[in-house]
């Protein structure tokens, strides 16, 4: 079993890269696929702090300080002083950052879709049971 698991790790590699890559494609000039799952933090838990989103991402403070500068220099998000404590910056999305969220998770949609078109119903809840198999059974539980 040792060379159709070291073939296996090879396939994910390949496959989660041309997925990165493709994906990166996409978005385009809008945004990085770091700042696209920013904006979705942000807009699904509401204000949030630097930190916060540093721990969800598991990424370094910097990593974060970088990327939401640049959300702020795009218009895409704003920095605000929490109501509560004013030494707290929260993050906010704009309705620019709405928008072009929305444009993108709708052309990841549309990714997604023809990358699949070719596996029927079955075929995809197979993948499904199988990756959450891999999860569940993760090394690092």
């Amino acid at each position: 079993m040792g060379k159709e698991l070291f073939d296996l790790e090879g396939l994910f590699r390949s496959v989660f890269r041309m997925m990165k890559s493709d994906i990166r494609t996409i978005f385009g000039e809008f945004i990085s696929n770091g700042e696209f799952r920013v904006l979705q933090l942000i807009r699904e838990n509401g204000a949030l702090k630097s930190s916060e989103i540093s721990k969800r991402m598991e990424v370094s403070a910097s990593h974060i300080t970088s990327i939401t500068d640049t959300l702020v220099e795009k218009g895409y998000i704003t920095r605000q002083r929490s109501n509560e404590d004013r030494r707290v910056v929260e993050l906010t999305l704009t309705s620019l950052g709405v928008e072009v969220l929305a444009q993108c998770e709708e052309k990841k949609s549309h990714y997604f879709q023809q990358l699949f078109q070719t596996f029927d119903k079955d075929e995809i809840n197979h993948l499904i049971e199988l990756f959450e198999k891999l999860l569940n059974s993760s090394v690092r539980k």
